[in-house]
């Protein structure tokens, strides 16, 4: 008897690790790509100073979320996701005209993740 509670007991611990690691990136991936969006309309404006100040904020969340992600989620796409976030704010600062095409990367770079960690046989199994 003390098996089939220790097993539900692993039951309901995996089931609730598996909705942290699917909230916990839905919200990462939203947030990170409203960030991002705004940072792409004001580079479109030439409004680099705000533009860096939407990509500082973008890195602070992102390194606030990291640790959480390396529990779940294979640390290679999320280092170079982590490089291209944390070249952002030195792009605008410098009004660098790849601004742009970072920010689509970064935002590529975490859709790729979402997608990669959504609920499927894939994954599952």
């Amino acid at each position: 008897m003390k098996r089939i509670y220790i097993a539900v007991l692993f039951l309901c611990i995996s089931i609730g690790l598996c909705i942290f690691e699917q909230y916990t990136v839905k919200t990462a991936y939203e947030t990170t790509t409203d960030y991002i969006n705004t940072a792409i309309e004001q580079a479109d404006k030439n409004d680099y100073e705000s533009a860096e100040k939407t990509c500082e904020q973008l890195k602070k969340y992102w390194d606030k979320k990291y640790p959480y992600m390396t529990a779940m989620i294979e640390h290679g796409m999320l280092d170079e996701t982590g490089i291209t976030i944390n070249s952002l704010e030195n792009l605008a600062q410098n009004k660098s005209e790849d601004l742009q095409e970072e920010l689509i990367t970064a935002k590529n770079q975490i859709k790729s993740i979402r997608d990669n960690q959504k609920i499927s046989f894939g994954n599952i199994f």
